[in-house]
């Protein structure tokens, strides 16, 4: 049986002849081209408090629901609804060498816990043949991870969340970051590691949003720069080349919290 979904109070969505508007104001507005009229007013319907059950939708509604889902627009319907997160238990892993202020931020942000639902790993000083070694480890657990880089000088990159067998993984990341820059290893005290609060803010974030049920960073890492306060997105797509991950499951991601 497939999860209920609902939407979340801060989006609209509208059926138009182009598609399937979705909109949380005037600064956040997306078109789901080609959907046929009838699957956009049913998917509109949701955002009016109806529940969907997806195994009652069109194979072509159903489709749009992971772009939905990614969005944020839509959530399980078992998960806590607004301002009633789930709280879920965070782990950290430090990937190089780390500053007494790193480790005392990252130990503040995310107390040490046996098993966490999330691991965050840090790398710092470790090069990125380091992250193909961690990643086979992390994929045959099971593990759910993500990445937070700080081995620059004034960028952040967060993310893929990597969701072992379901998308693609650090190897992934690694091989294909590889191919385009190489591999130096990084400076013994990377910039971007010397004031964790804000890296550690914004890690922390995505964990919150993540918990209820947002999958924004799934495949997908972005990146911050420091000096200009700007941000770039990339997609982190499977590897040919990665001897880690298996195929991704094509489908909706469910994550093992979300079992009500």
């Amino acid at each position: 049986m497939t999860a209920k979904l609902v939407a979340d109070p801060a989006w609209r969505a509208q059926a138009r002849d182009e598609g399937l508007v979705v909109f949380a104001g005037a600064d956040l507005i997306y078109l789901v081209p080609d959907v046929p009229r009838a699957d956009a007013e049913q998917l509109a319907a949701a955002f009016d408090g109806r529940d969907i059950d997806p195994g009652v939708l069109t194979s072509s509604a159903r489709d749009v629901l992971p772009q939905l889902r990614s969005l944020g627009a839509l959530r399980p319907a078992a998960l806590p609804g607004p301002g009633q997160s789930r709280t879920l238990s965070i782990g950290a892993q430090v990937l190089g060498d780390a500053s007494p202020d790193l480790t005392a931020a990252l130990a503040k942000a995310f107390p040490p816990v046996g098993d966490p639902d999330v691991l965050v790993v840090v790398r710092t000083t470790a090069r990125l043949a380091e992250l193909v070694g961690l990643s086979a480890g992390l994929v045959r657990s099971g593990q759910i991870h993500v990445l937070l880089d700080l081995a620059f000088h004034h960028t952040i990159a967060l993310g893929p969340l990597v969701v072992p067998g379901a998308s693609a993984c650090l190897e992934c990341l690694a091989r294909r970051a590889g191919s385009r820059w190489g591999d130096p290893k990084p400076p013994p005290a990377p910039k971007a590691a010397a004031e964790p609060d804000l890296p550690i803010a914004l890690a922390a974030h995505a964990l919150r949003e993540l918990g209820d049920g947002s999958l924004a960073l799934l495949q997908r890492s972005v990146s911050y720069d420091l000096r200009t306060l700007g941000s770039t997105t990339e997609d982190v797509l499977p590897s040919a080349d990665c001897e880690s991950c298996s195929r991704p499951h094509p489908g909706r991601i469910t994550l093992p919290w979300e079992a009500a």
